[in-house]
């Protein structure tokens, strides 16, 4: 990279194999990153590489002069390792913007969501396990690392020392979400209280313990149900969900909505007396920092990452204890119930903090080009 583009205006290929299809939490941190960088760096040249089998989807939701070269391999893998360097030289990129998979050739900046199957292995399904597994090692060839939490950021540095120092430069509540005009779900319509779950349907998001708590918390019952958010797409390694399951579900104490559309899962945060998060581990973690924007009082499982994104404003307890969870349930729904609703809600803008994650990012890239000039 010259010295010109270290100082002035930047032309960056960002990889967008997941801009109209895929897992959402790909989606939307890629999307957001590239509309904050577009806005907070307006004379940046912006090249989106989509996929060639989405060339028949709309494209009027790309940034304002962003332009568009078509990949043609799949998975994503494979396409960024192969095609990504190509594109970024026949481009005259400055940079290329990635996720998960480091191209081969090039100078680039890679976002790594998290390597917990490494960690966990037991986690994720074989097929996961392997699609996955190139992930750390071609991020050898990166120019930079990037993650989203810091506690994600110490675990892949102890994983991987040759890829440190890794930086974190956070996630924020998607655009669309705060955007959403508030829908009661119309599974609901007759439904007062409820205490909320969301998160995908997987082992690691660890529900049969949060429905374990809900059979044991006063303040669950058919009233008061335990509203579950989430699909199996994407989900690895599914729950083994109680044998009380059913019953429940038969007496109106647990509610299962699946996907909801977004102003329907604010509406739940927005109402939720309790929000109920026990994942085991993140990278991040998402729905916490969502259900606090909007007002939900919070419980998630005491983990550094979660301790992390909360900021402590949260009731954390043992994932693995069941009875501890239902007493934090009934504390919680208590409080609510005897509190007014005036600190309820969020006055911030979240596509600020998108922002300012896309001027993180331009740092930290900027500075390794700086460091290569040196």
């Amino acid at each position: 990279m010259s010295e010109a583009r270290v100082t002035g205006p930047m032309r960056v290929l960002f990889d967008a194999f997941w801009w109209h299809h895929g897992p959402a939490a790909n989606r939307s941190v890629l999307r957001e990153i590239i509309f904050g960088w577009a806005r907070t760096y307006p004379k940046d040249e912006l090249i989106l590489a989509l996929r060639s089998r989405d060339r028949d989807a709309p494209t009027d939701d790309l940034p304002y002069g962003a332009r568009v070269v078509r990949t043609r391999l799949f998975p994503h893998a494979v396409s960024n390792t192969v095609e990504l360097g190509v594109l970024a030289r026949r481009e005259f990129a400055d940079v290329i913007v990635a996720h998960n998979y480091t191209p081969a050739t090039g100078n680039s900046a890679v976002f790594i969501h998290d390597l917990l199957f490494e960690e966990h292995p037991e986690w994720f399904s074989r097929k996961e396990r392997l699609y996955f597994a190139p992930m750390s090692r071609l991020a050898r060839r990166a120019s930079s690392v990037i993650t989203s939490s810091q506690a994600e950021a110490m675990r892949i540095e102890r994983l991987h020392p040759n890829l440190s120092p890794v930086s974190a430069i956070g996630l924020a509540v998607p655009s669309a979400l705060a955007d959403a005009a508030s829908v009661r779900p119309s599974q609901l319509n007759e439904l007062g209280e409820f205490v909320l779950s969301v998160g995908r349907m997987n082992v690691r998001k660890n529900l049969e313990t949060t429905v374990a708590a809900a059979r044991l918390a006063t303040a669950v019952s058919a009233e008061r149900p335990l509203v579950v958010v989430g699909s199996a797409e994407y989900s690895g390694v599914t729950a083994a969900l109680p044998t009380s399951v059913r019953e429940m579900v038969a007496v109106g104490e647990l509610v299962f909505l699946g996907w909801v559309r977004d102003g329907e899962l604010r509406w739940l945060y927005e109402n939720a007396a309790a929000f109920v998060f026990l994942s085991r581990d993140e990278g991040f973690g998402l729905p916490p920092v969502e259900a606090a924007y909007f007002g939900s009082r919070v419980i998630v499982s005491d983990v550094p990452v979660l301790r992390e994104v909360t900021g402590g404003l949260a009731t954390y307890v043992n994932p693995n204890s069941s009875l501890d969870v239902a007493r934090a349930i009934d504390d919680v729904v208590r409080l609510a119930r005897e509190g007014s609703d005036a600190d309820r809600g969020s006055s911030r803008n979240p596509r600020h903090e998108w922002d300012g994650i896309a001027r993180s990012l331009r740092a930290s890239i900027r500075l390794l080009a700086a460091q290569g000039e040196s």
